[in-house]
């Protein structure tokens, strides 16, 4: 009976890892984060370091080149930012991976719809 008790517990704590494991996806390849510039120009930093997206939220995590922990989210008002801790917010304007393109908001056309 104890060693019931004892699988049980492991069988629940595997399925909890398994669970939250299964909601970050684990990217293992350099991302180019594009940043626009209050000038309207645009460059972008390439990040390789321990980067994962949740598949949920959105979010992006990684490290920079120093280990500094970084996040790349999305604000109320639609706007994606990296930040870390200490250092200034920059707006993020797209995030491509390899083949994959993350974030990409839809260009402003100042045309409205309807009629």
């Amino acid at each position: 009976m104890k060693y019931l008790k004892g699988f049980k517990a492991f069988l629940v704590a595997g399925l909890a890892c398994l669970s939250s494991c299964m909601e970050y996806e684990k990217i293992n390849t350099a991302c180019e984060v594009y940043l626009m510039t209050e000038d309207g120009s645009e460059w972008f930093y390439e990040i390789n370091e321990d980067i994962r997206r949740n598949k949920k939220t959105g979010v992006f995590t990684y490290r920079d080149e120093d280990g500094l922990l970084w996040s790349i989210s999305e604000d109320a008002d639609g706007n994606y930012w990296s930040k870390s801790t200490g250092q200034n917010p920059i707006r993020v304007d797209r995030i491509v991976c390899g083949n994959r393109v993350y974030l990409e908001q839809e260009p402003e056309t100042g045309e409205e719809e309807g009629g």
